[in-house]
């Protein structure tokens, strides 16, 4: 039975809850540290590459548990977040794209920082959670401003850029800089430190906490402090291998779906279409590399804290990115797609007296971490929600909890296992294409094998399974 069909008689079958959640214990309440990252490919050391310098990062995944398989339900930020935020799945009406808000896709949904305040929590954001900072605004007991994401720090980037061209939102971005500042110039560093200061209040006043921290870093622009820009040998970085369009593969899925859109439209010096020359490629890579390493110093200073304020044994840590990017692969940059490099992130849960220092290649959404987290806080969830909780795994990293994933970007959607990836693309309800890729022979995704004639019955049968999904996510999960 697919999982699809587990979940749908999973729903049918909950008895319906009360709308108000009440907290099954109010003793001992498991604190939480929710770590969000955008735009975080899984290209680490801990996850077995070494071109990116990431030892915090690393570290968390030694004292926990490190999800080898874990993707977003959508490659886009703002319908990313909300759809973790609500538990609720993307759909082609819902939670869609980067502008989608959860209070106005789904009103009548409880979010999880209004489930942790409900339950007695006080839940403090800093940096970016949501897209938008005024999204189910009014249930943090403690917000900052949200997302800043260009605030340069070296003066002739800001003339630069005060005097630049007009872009899609505004004015256009340099890609990337690197003066000589400390950690605390940009706004990630500040808001680690606001987290930290808030930390020290909370271990004072005994409270429990839902405590969201969402770095920007590694976002375009790819801004950090030097020393991190000096971290790498510039002429030794190497630039994707596959630069070019999948054989087989449909338009749509390459100048349709996916253009680079956000880089071309908002950022200097970069051309309108075609590939990237290698100079320009190799600077943002290093920028993206520098700044991924800005981030994870950052994230081991707010560890640390929790360390050494002994709240590290009732408190969760969770790591997660809302999508992967491109570098390149397949002339591609940023993410928008359904492509593994944009679907494929890094997810890392550090819970006391769960499994510590393993893996676990059972299959993960976003959408399993809501009722995760309502479960190790022993929180009720709300009936609506589609992901599952992962203790069993946390328990046992050994079983397999999903086989498969689904995702979606805008025209199209993917189911993807150990075995392959495939996706069919639609314009409203027409169809226009489809892509399948082996993904124990070619996980690059170099070429599409859905229109060799001897998989016919293999699409089929994935093209079976998109489409009770997609009956599933079409419905109002509420209502």
């Amino acid at each position: 039975m697919n999982l699809i069909y587990k979940v749908s008689i999973l729903l049918i079958g909950i008895v319906s809850l009360p709308q108000t959640i009440i907290s099954q214990e109010q003793s001992e309440k498991q604190n939480i540290l929710f770590i969000s990252i955008d735009d975080f490919r899984p290209k680490i050391s801990s996850y077995g590459e070494t071109k990116m310098i990431t030892p915090n990062i690393d570290k968390l995944a030694s004292e926990g548990l490190q999800f080898n398989n874990a993707y977003t339900n959508i490659a886009v930020c703002g319908a990313s977040r909300a759809s973790l935020m609500t538990g609720i799945r993307p759909s082609l009406n819902r939670f869609n794209d980067f502008s989608s808000r959860a209070q106005v896709d789904t009103p009548q949904a409880i979010s999880l920082n209004q489930l942790f305040m409900d339950n007695g929590y006080e839940t403090i954001s800093y940096g970016k959670i949501y897209h938008h900072s005024d999204d189910f605004q009014q249930h943090w007991s403690e917000k900052d401003k949200g997302q800043i994401q260009s605030d340069f720090q070296d003066p002739k980037s800001i003339v630069r850029v005060n005097n630049a061209e007009k872009g899609e939102y505004g004015n256009k971005n340099l890609t990337y800089e690197y003066p000589d500042v400390d950690d605390y110039a940009y706004n990630d560093g500040k808001i680690t430190q606001n987290a930290i200061y808030k930390l020290k209040e909370l271990k004072k006043d005994d409270q429990p906490f839902f405590m969201a921290v969402g770095y920007v870093s590694p976002h375009l622009p790819f801004i950090q402090p030097k020393k991190y820009w000096d971290m790498y040998d510039h002429d030794s970085i190497q630039l994707a291998d596959n630069s070019y369009q999948p054989e087989n593969s449909p338009f749509i899925a390459i100048e349709a779906q996916h253009n680079s859109a956000e880089l071309r439209k908002n950022y200097l010096d970069i051309p309108a279409q075609g590939k990237l020359d290698d100079d320009l490629a190799r600077n943002l890579i290093h920028g993206y590399y520098a700044s991924v390493s800005y981030m994870d110093a950052l994230i081991g200073e707010l560890i640390k804290e929790l360390d050494d304020l002994g709240l590290r044994d009732n408190t969760t840590i969770i790591l997660w990115s809302d999508h992967g990017y491109f570098l390149g692969e397949h002339g591609f940059w940023c993410k928008h797609s359904t492509f593994h490099e944009a679907v494929k992130i890094p997810f890392i849960m550090s819970s006391p007296g769960y499994a510590k220092n393993q893996i676990t290649d059972s299959f993960t959404e976003l959408v399993d971490v809501y009722p995760t987290l309502c479960e190790l806080a022993n929180i009720t969830p709300p009936d609506y929600i589609h992901g599952k909780s992962l203790t069993p795994v946390l328990k046992n990293p050994s079983i397999q909890l999903k086989d498969e994933i689904y995702t979606r970007y805008k025209q199209g959607e993917a189911v993807i296992d150990a075995n392959y990836s495939y996706t069919e693309f639609y314009r409203g309800k027409t169809y226009v294409g489809n892509m399948m890729y082996d993904m124990k022979t070619d996980l690059k995704q170099n070429i599409d094998i859905s229109k060799i004639p001897a998989n016919a019955k293999l699409v089929k049968m994935y093209s079976q399974k998109l489409k009770v999904m997609r009956n599933f996510v079409d419905k109002d999960p509420i209502n």
